[in-house]
């Protein structure tokens, strides 16, 4: 399995005066553009919000994650009160996978449907089968590939993909 993409967020529990940022040189920010102001740092662009609170999309691991917060804090710690900034949570986790042979998109879906999966198949429309389960949503595609979806945890992603393939070798066995 393989992280493609972490969104997360938090709070430097602090309003902020986005003009001001911008005018000192911290943030990039035009109000007639949109309501948030932008700092880009490590190859990404982290959006923070006059209230305080940040979203930083586009992360590739959790040491990445770190590192751009860290210099987020960095960046914002000589006009901010760095003592109350909080760590990002992770929001959203794209994953993706294969498993070790091509997959009958078609058999499954009837398949988890029998079983009362909450699933969809439209080909025309979309070209891979799209599977929800309490913890994910995958985006499974004939080649084998799949993308596990919306888990927060690294372990929840591993154990969901463990998942998925023991239900396609059950299926397609």
């Amino acid at each position: 399995m393989k992280i493609e993409n972490i969104v997360c967020s938090g709070t430097l529990n602090q309003e902020i005066n986005l003009m001001d940022l911008s005018r000192a040189g911290v943030i990039e920010y035009d109000p007639e553009m949109y309501h948030a102001g932008y700092i880009k740092t490590n190859g990404h662009s982290i959006t923070l919000y006059r209230t305080g609170k940040y979203i930083m999309p586009g992360m590739k691991s959790f040491e990445d994650m770190k590192d751009t917060f860290d210099k987020v804090c960095s960046i914002l710690s000589t006009v901010l009160d760095e003592g109350r900034f909080s760590a990002p949570a992770v929001r959203n986790m794209v994953c993706s996978s294969i498993a070790p042979y091509p997959l009958d998109l078609e058999r499954m879906f009837i398949e988890l449907l029998n079983r009362d999966y909450q699933v969809s198949y439209e080909p025309e429309s979309f070209p891979g089968l799209i599977l929800r389960t309490e913890g994910c949503t995958f985006n499974v595609f004939a080649s084998g590939k799949f993308l596990i979806l919306g888990c927060t945890e690294q372990s929840v992603a591993e154990s969901s993909e463990a998942y998925f393939l023991e239900l396609a070798e059950e299926i397609l066995g």
